[in-house]
């Protein structure tokens, strides 16, 4: 079964604007939003919430708000916190968006993503701010793998791993 919403998100790109556009669109939390993150995105992200709110280790409770379906009662608050945060760190690529060098393959059925605001759309010289995604193709769909630069690794507290080739770490 696919959400309607991967219909309109053929490539890795514009899977990101879709999510973008749900992060700055819904005056609640949606949970189409979420279903666009991949499963260790997804685990990881909720691991950082319990531990926070909780300063405990919950694996049935980060493992129940990190589904794609879930109804936890919780899940509610933590979106909201979650779509909070990306709402103030993704703000340049709230209106229109550039996005430089269309394709940048990572690896196997991977991408990744750079975006800039407005203001740098067109020649520019010197460095210039950009929010960078991972995206990852599969069972058909495209789906954000990483909110930067490395991919999040599940656990307590959750980590990342940094991605050869991307001028990360060295």
């Amino acid at each position: 079964m696919t959400d309607p919403v991967f219909d309109i998100c053929p490539d890795g790109a514009n899977t990101v604007i879709a999510w973008l556009g749900l992060v700055y669109g819904a005056a609640d939390a949606d949970l189409t939003l979420w279903r666009m993150l991949d499963d260790p995105l997804r685990l990881s992200l909720a691991q950082g919430w319990v531990l926070h709110q909780t300063k405990n280790v919950d694996e049935d409770l980060a493992e129940d708000l990190a589904a794609d379906d879930s109804n936890n009662p919780e899940f509610n608050l933590m979106l909201e916190a979650l779509v909070e945060h990306w709402r103030r760190v993704y703000v340049a690529l709230s209106g229109e968006i550039g996005i430089l060098q269309q394709t940048n393959i990572v690896g196997v059925d991977m991408e990744l993503v750079v975006l800039t605001g407005p203001e740098y759309i067109g020649p520019v010289r010197g460095p210039m701010p950009a929010h960078c995604f991972v995206v990852r193709f599969e069972d058909d769909e495209w789906r954000i793998a990483a909110l930067a630069r490395r991919l999040p690794v599940p656990g307590w507290p959750p980590t990342e791993q940094v991605i050869p080739g991307l001028g990360v770490d060295g």
